[in-house]
């Protein structure tokens, strides 16, 4: 078990309609993770993992030559997460895959209740060439209508099987669905795995950690903002002083699908100083954990897609937080 104040797992929940690849992006996240993932799955059957890379198989649970884990989650989710978090060593980041027909909203809500969990986001797989069909289907377009809603960050699967045009339409149709949720290509279910778990990019310079936004939870809301080929970038709104809790909860699920995620540490009127995480339209108020030394600036480090973020349009939304 954890130790209060410890790091926190991230925690990933991956979702989509069946047969949008799913169980090729979990395959991919075992094989290529650089990180010691642990992989819950509703069933082992579809997963095809070389036996060259199983280590040990016992219960639930297959152990990889590399450190990851996949787990089966026949049990139940509950039963999933037990046995994971009992493992030593711990995972350094676990991914919950969502059955085709459920919504993964429901899941994420794990990774705001539990303390030794993060969330990191809802990652939804799209096929672009049946979503739109789908979701035309009168018996199934509740139900990807509620994944896509869900999503904090859309993986477009398959774009190899749709022209150009039909990807671009796909796009604009989906943009409009999601209300702007963010999206990223991909051929196969292989994508860069940094934006599924928020880890730190390679190579990015080590910091002090004496800003709001670090927390030093392994240091994952470090971002190459200034990059222009990275489909993100970050930045720090300082807080003025001691914020109204309800209100800022409040005005952070209302920002736009643009931005993806924030976090940073703040004063409320409720908690005092006090790490706060927001992930789409979830807030948390972490008040177990204890906040970095050298803390000088309070404020929030907002996520977002590249050249998104408007400075003074968060500003005004979150000026109604400020405690009277």
């Amino acid at each position: 078990m954890a130790a209060t104040g410890a790091a926190r797992i991230p925690l990933t929940v991956v979702g989509g309609f069946l047969g949008a690849g799913k169980t090729t992006l979990l395959n991919h996240v075992l094989s290529a993770s650089r990180r010691r993932a642990a992989v819950l799955v509703n069933d082992f059957g579809p997963i095809d993992i070389d036996a060259g890379l199983i280590a040990q198989r016992a219960d639930e649970v297959i152990r990889l030559a590399n450190g990851c884990v996949c787990c089966s989650m026949a049990g139940g989710l509950d039963d999933a997460l037990a046995r994971v978090l009992a493992l030593d060593p711990l995972p350094e980041w676990i991914v919950i895959e969502a059955s085709g027909v459920s919504d993964p909203s429901r899941i994420a809500q794990v990774g705001m209740c539990d303390p030794l969990l993060q969330l990191e986001g809802v990652v939804v797989l799209v096929d672009v060439a049946n979503v739109r069909a789908l979701a035309a289907d009168p018996l199934l377009s509740d139900t990807v209508a509620r994944q896509l809603k869900a999503a904090d960050l859309l993986v477009l699967n398959k774009t190899d099987l749709a022209t150009p045009q039909a990807l671009v339409e796909v796009q604009g149709w989906l943009k409009e669905v999601t209300q702007g949720a963010a999206m990223i290509a991909a051929r196969e279910g292989r994508v860069d795995l940094r934006y599924l778990s928020g880890e730190v990019i390679p190579g990015a310079p080590a910091h002090a950690c004496s800003h709001a936004g670090c927390g030093h939870v392994g240091h994952r809301s470090a971002m190459p903002g200034q990059d222009p080929d990275h489909p993100f970038q970050t930045w720090l709104w300082e807080a003025p002083g001691t914020l109204n809790a309800d209100q800022l909860a409040g005005q952070l699920r209302q920002m736009p699908r643009h931005l993806l995620r924030a976090k940073g540490w703040v004063r409320t009127d409720r908690h005092g100083l006090v790490l706060v995480q927001w992930a789409g339209r979830r807030v948390r108020y972490d008040t177990q954990a204890a906040p970095p030394e050298g803390l000088v600036e309070t404020g929030l480090v907002f996520i977002g897609l590249h050249d998104a973020i408007d400075p003074r349009q968060v500003s005004a939304m979150l000026a109604p937080a400020m405690a009277s």
